[in-house]
């Protein structure tokens, strides 16, 4: 899990908190990994557009979680420190 922006292709740039792997905490025997970006303070529609990905700083190893409330608190952290580390 990382820290960083999220590059829109209009020149926009958004603060996000990346996940790159294969979510083995729904897919314990995922095929391939998968790149999420959870854009800060954003609500819009981005499906299908094309986009680049800047990594910022390295937050935590993926892990399988025991349950989705221990995943979502998790996530909530992982953003608060997203936060932070891009001021």
């Amino acid at each position: 899990v990382y820290a960083g922006w999220y590059l829109r292709p209009d020149g926009e740039t958004h603060p996000c908190a990346i996940n790159i792997g294969q979510r083995p905490t729904f897919y314990e025997h995922a095929d391939s990994s998968l790149l999420e970006a959870h854009l800060l303070d954003f609500d819009d529609d981005l499906y299908g557009e094309r986009a680049r990905i800047r990594f910022a700083g390295f937050l935590r190893s993926e892990r399988k979680f025991d349950g989705v409330d221990a995943l979502i608190a998790q996530l909530r952290a992982d953003v608060d420190h997203a936060r932070r580390l891009l001021g």
